[in-house]
């Protein structure tokens, strides 16, 4: 499956571009404009080519520290785009700057772990990019800083709302109904690591998977094959009965895609639906599909 295009350079670059128009238009006085501007431009250095950065050295005015540039920009702007980038990032400012100013760190994670700020991190389109596994951020050799930093995020989107999903699985279920599909396919994969028997997200990114599946025929009649095996792995498990209807569902559609390469009979994905009225004899779009399957099957005989 395609990689996530979003790259955490691509982000860091929309962050300092963001940044520096906050700034442009603050109400600082224009030498702590020009010095905030500089210690944006210096923390965006570290992590970017200087080529590419249009941010340009200003006048001669007083210095301010990234850490108080950052704060700045945290405590003045509304923009929550901009506050998401400056959470997901802000451990690279860490990173950068060889001494921690412990109050101010103190005085911009309160600003950044306000729970419209954690929504707008979940909602972002940059939200793959926050590393918020333990294990994955303790394998790395990273400091405990960035598990504590990132702690707050990882809670906000496990917390069980009122119908039983998580923030996050919620979240995914609305980009689905809305059509982005690669989002949760690329999303949900990231869940099935750490999670690989939980069927409600197995769901999710199959639902996604098939409806993205690419125009070369090889590369797609892979990825339906990947998707049946997928299908089958759950199937063995001993789910309820509206989950076994749908891994069928799903899997009637994959067959009947793998119908085009000649690998797989139509009868075969027309099993699958059948499987699902007897489950669930209410179950529409099984009907649907069993109706087009049967017309089909008419014209060729």
């Amino acid at each position: 499956m395609e990689e996530n295009k979003i790259t955490d350079t691509f982000a860091l670059d929309m962050l300092i571009k963001l940044s520096a128009a906050e700034i442009k238009r603050s109400a600082l006085e224009q030498h702590n404009r020009d010095a905030a501007l500089n210690a944006l431009r210096r923390f965006a250095l570290v992590f970017l080519p200087e080529d590419e950065i249009t941010l340009k050295p200003q006048g001669d005015g007083c210095e301010l520290t990234a850490y108080e540039a950052a704060y700045i920009i945290v405590k003045s702007t509304t923009d929550s785009e901009l506050k998401a980038l400056w959470y997901i990032f802000y451990p690279y400012l860490v990173a950068a700057s060889p001494h921690l100013d412990d109050e101010l760190y103190e005085k911009t994670r309160d600003e950044l772990t306000r729970t419209d700020v954690l929504e707008a991190v979940l909602a972002s389109r940059y939200r793959s990019l926050v590393n918020d596994c333990r294990e994955d951020l303790e394998a790395a050799g990273l400091a405990g800083m960035y598990v504590e930093w990132y702690e707050p995020y990882s809670k906000f989107r496990e917390e069980i709302l009122d119908s039983g999903d998580t923030r996050e699985m919620e979240m995914f279920k609305k980009l689905l109904a809305g059509g982005d599909f690669p989002a949760v396919a690329d999303g949900t994969e990231k869940l099935l690591d750490r999670d690989p028997y939980n069927c409600d997200i197995a769901l999710l990114n199959i639902a996604a998977r098939v409806s993205i599946l690419g125009r070369d025929p090889v590369s797609r009649e892979n990825e339906l094959k990947e998707v049946v095996t997928l299908i089958d792995e759950f199937l063995a498990q001993n789910l309820d009965e509206r989950k076994q209807a749908y891994l069928h569902y799903y899997r009637g559609l994959c067959l009947l895609g793998l119908t085009a390469g000649g690998s797989v009979e139509l009868d075969d994905a027309k099993a699958e639906f059948d499987v699902c009225i007897e489950i669930t004899p209410d179950f529409e779009l099984a009907k649907f599909m069993l109706n087009a399957i049967e017309a089909k099957l008419e014209n060729l005989n």
